[in-house]
């Protein structure tokens, strides 16, 4: 029984999905074991203490500062306490930028003030710098003990808006890639669908992908199409690029897979074939109902490379006669890679030429067919084009006369 190639790979992503991503997303801040912690911070050590032993009195665990810098220092150490009840006013550091640290600290830690002055401008401005609530000395147990409730549960609200928010990141995360490896999946299929009308192709496609990619990373390393070769780029090409020749669906089999040479009017009809492919993929841009996202970037660059990966950096090439930068970057790497599986590639017109061979045509071609610096580009990394033609050269060669008064690919 032959399996999928998918399995595997589909459980070495799961894996990595739980060891990496969904840890994540279930963190918390505490345990649902551990204490919550609070801190009272008061520069007089009698009300210090009193408080701290009231609180403790409550159930929860407390600690005391007596400075605003050491509330400060306290609060900082883990495990970080849930909620702070600070005094307005103490030597050196105020309560109220002890508050404002606090929340640059942790923005879900709350913080109560504890103030003898019950004037209204103070406690404005303590709620203004963030203070969950206010206690007025001297205060009642019964008011602490509601405040102290209070707080914690708004942090603990807070918390599981958090928890919630980041599940439903990851869901949407998850969702979002299912559609992308849909979409993908079905794009290829249909190139597949095309491809497999020509059955001396044999991986072109799957060769075409790595080529592409190998040339644009190529880029990317040095020169000056550094800044356009992006990584989102470069895999927009490797998933772009095996739909090149979707338009030779549109093509009668007797040109398509003739096994000689095409006349002027069968050579007018095959050279269609990228504004087939071309027109075909505008249209479902056209009805495409997000235009700036991925999907439609995706399949413009697409679109571009099926309608232009046979113009030629002199102009002379179709449908449209472009010439030189006009050509689109994906376009013109496809050009070039296409170029060089065809010369080393079984077709029904030719038979299959060497890697030196390619080479040497390619750097003959620089500055007519194809971009010199792609062709440089191509120098620095042409033993990786060799070592993918081999890893995934077709089974289904064929004996064909050379020197038809064809190009090399069609």
């Amino acid at each position: 029984m032959k399996h999928s190639p998918w399995g595997p790979i589909a459980l070495c992503c799961l894996n990595w999905l739980t060891l990496h991503c969904w840890p994540l997303a279930s963190y918390e801040y505490d345990s649902p074991n551990m204490p919550e912690r609070i801190l009272v911070v008061d520069d007089e050590d009698a009300i210090r203490e009193l408080l701290v032993s009231q609180v403790n009195y409550m159930g929860h665990e407390c600690a005391g500062a007596s400075s605003a810098l050491e509330g400060l220092t306290a609060a900082s150490t883990a495990p970080f306490p849930a909620l702070v009840l600070s005094d307005v006013q103490m030597p050196g550091l105020s309560g109220i930028e002890l508050l404002r640290q606090l929340h640059e600290l942790d923005e879900n830690m709350q913080v109560v003030m504890v103030t003898a002055n019950d004037d209204m401008g103070t406690i404005r401005q303590c709620l203004k710098a963030g203070a969950y609530d206010y206690l007025t000395k001297p205060y009642d147990l019964q008011d602490l003990s509601e405040t102290i409730e209070r707080a914690l549960e708004r942090r603990r609200l807070l918390l599981e808006v958090q928890d919630y928010q980041r599940d439903l990141e990851r869901k949407v995360q998850e969702k979002t890639r299912e559609v992308l490896e849909t979409r993908d999946i079905a794009l290829l299929a249909v190139a597949k669908l095309a491809e497999c009308r020509d059955d001396s192709t044999g991986f072109h496609l799957d060769r075409m992908q790595w080529y592409s990619r190998i040339l644009a990373e190529e880029l990317a390393a040095e020169g000056p199409y550094a800044q356009v070769a992006t990584p989102e780029f470069v895999e927009h090409l490797f998933k772009s690029s095996p739909l090149h020749d979707i338009g030779k669906v549109a093509i009668p089999d007797k040109i398509l897979l003739k096994p000689g040479a095409l006349d002027e009017d069968e050579w007018v009809v095959m050279k269609s074939h990228t504004s087939q492919g071309g027109d075909t993929l505008r249209e479902v841009i056209e009805s495409h109902r997000s235009p700036k996202g991925q999907g439609a970037r995706f399949l413009r660059m697409a679109m571009e490379i099926a309608y232009d990966h046979h113009e030629r950096w002199d102009g002379s090439g179709y449908p449209s006669g472009k010439a030189r930068e006009t050509i689109p970057l994906g376009a013109r790497i496809v050009a070039l890679a296409d170029a060089y599986d065809a010369i080393t590639s079984d077709r029904p017109y030719k038979c299959a030429l060497s890697h030196e061979v390619a080479r040497e045509r390619i750097a003959e071609d620089s500055g007519s067919h194809f971009d010199p610096l792609l062709v440089d580009a191509f120098a620095r990394c042409h033993k990786k084009f060799d070592l993918i033609q081999k890893q995934m050269k077709s089974s289904h060669g064929l004996a064909s006369p050379v020197g038809q008064a064809q190009p090399a690919f069609r």
